[in-house]
């Protein structure tokens, strides 16, 4: 299934007047930024757990106000609540917004799992029908608010993920799709369950396959490590714990992903056994081909 890919470029009067993003790390922080940047006018709210980082936060100039918990109140008019948590935590704040929330709210998230989110939000019909999920395919090693950046979505592609649709599309695809648009990204809309088989291809297998590199060569091994190490184990300096859910969120298609890993290396493995080097510059040959596909 091919995604469909839409740009569409906004101004700030057809920008959100509100947005709530719950979880300012480093993907909420550069929401808030890129909306500060690009529609001064849309007032943001932060939610988290700790005042002093969301008071830090605010002195930085990333948001209006902050609150260390979504209430009823902030969803009494229209507005988009972005949900930038752990895999493993966004269905259940996506189901206590909606239970708040009136029909004029828009939820939407930030989460690199689409399907398990998904069905778990479904299993709600208010839920099901105010939330659109999406991925959009940005970041960094480092995390949290400081390292924020107004350009991080600038021409990434954002992943809407509408699902099935209880009521049918009441707008909310569009307007979810506008949100991301509005802050810089080129949107694609897929299904949730081709998200995940997509992303489980090139982004969670690219970071077990640099976590097997790392634990391979090892630290005493490091010091006659060179660019090409560091290039192809950047992103093993991630976060653990959040990678430990995102690959658990998704781990019937990681399976899939690291088989078929298996099989080229096993590929790799038989030519040099059988000292086939003509298989091997060509095993090279196509992965040098489809790499420099990216750059062109």
């Amino acid at each position: 299934m091919q995604p469909i890919m839409t740009a569409m470029a906004q101004d700030s009067e057809q920008f959100e007047d509100s947005v709530i993003i719950v979880g300012v790390g480093l993907i909420g922080g550069s929401i808030a930024a890129a909306i500060r940047q690009r529609h001064p006018g849309c007032r943001v709210t932060g939610v988290g757990r700790s005042e002093k980082r969301l008071a830090a936060a605010q002195k930085a100039g990333l948001l209006d106000d902050w609150a260390t918990a979504v209430t009823g109140d902030m969803l009494q008019r229209p507005c988009v609540v972005v949900v930038c948590l752990p895999v493993n935590m966004i269905a259940s704040q996506v189901c206590e917004v909606a239970l708040m929330a009136t029909e004029d709210v828009l939820i939407t998230d930030a989460g690199s799992v689409k399907s398990d989110i998904c069905n778990q939000v479904t299993t709600d019909r208010k839920s099901a029908r105010l939330f659109v999920g999406a991925h959009p395919i940005a970041g960094g090693e480092s995390g949290g608010f400081e390292n924020a950046e107004a350009g991080l979505f600038d021409d990434r592609v954002c992943v809407v993920t509408p699902g099935e649709r209880p009521d049918g599309d009441d707008g909310r695809i569009t307007r979810t799709s506008d949100f991301w648009s509005g802050i810089g990204c080129v949107v694609a809309q897929m299904t949730p369950r081709e998200h995940d088989r997509i992303l489980a291809l090139t982004s969670h297998l690219p970071h077990v396959m640099a976590a097997v590199i790392t634990s391979v060569v090892g630290p005493e091994n490091l010091a006659l490590t060179g660019s090409g190490f560091r290039d192809a184990t950047r992103i093993a300096a991630g976060s653990a714990t959040l990678w430990k859910e995102i690959l658990a969120g998704n781990r019937e298609q990681v399976v899939t992903a690291i088989q078929s890993a298996e099989q080229t290396l096993a590929d790799f493995r038989t030519a040099l056994m059988q000292r086939d080097d003509c298989r091997i510059e060509s095993l090279l040959s196509k992965a040098a081909a489809c790499r420099m596909s990216l750059d062109s």
